[in-house]
């Protein structure tokens, strides 16, 4: 399990938060400032205490954008646009946003208290893509 997921995990058992996050309870209880954004390249964008998310998503990929930038926030200082056009840093970057996303939407471990056996019940009863849970969950049986 990486760092980043732990981080996530970490944070969310902290909150005491189960089940679905209610990202406007989560970016409150953080002190930052969640708006829907018409991005067309972008997916989300955090600066400081504020983060703008495409407004093209459903709940699941907003959910899902929101707890990514909440990542940046968690594990990455300093200026990110500099970093994407400078260095190679950016992808590595990325992958830890959404390893922080996982570990902060999903618990594998309520999960299966939650009897949830196909990646969809995992989605559904967390509110996150499928494909999500399927790229970080391969034990979970597809349907």
């Amino acid at each position: 399990m990486s760092r980043a997921i732990k981080q996530g995990l970490a944070l969310r058992q902290e909150l005491g938060l189960q089940g679905q996050v209610e990202t406007q309870a989560l970016t409150d209880h953080l002190g930052l400032v969640v708006r829907r954004s018409r991005f067309h390249v972008f997916e989300e964008m955090r600066l400081g205490n504020f983060i703008a998310v495409a407004d093209r998503f459903e709940p699941e990929g907003w959910r899902w954008a929101v707890a990514h930038a909440v990542g940046h926030g968690f594990l990455h200082v300093g200026n990110h646009f500099w970093m994407r056009r400078n260095t190679d840093l950016g992808r590595g970057f990325e992958r830890e946003a959404e390893d922080f996303a996982f570990g902060l939407l999903v618990d594998p471990r309520e999960a299966a208290a939650e009897g949830c056996v196909y990646s969809w019940q995992v989605a559904e009863h967390f509110g996150v893509p499928d494909e999500m849970v399927r790229a970080y969950m391969p034990f979970a049986f597809q349907q």
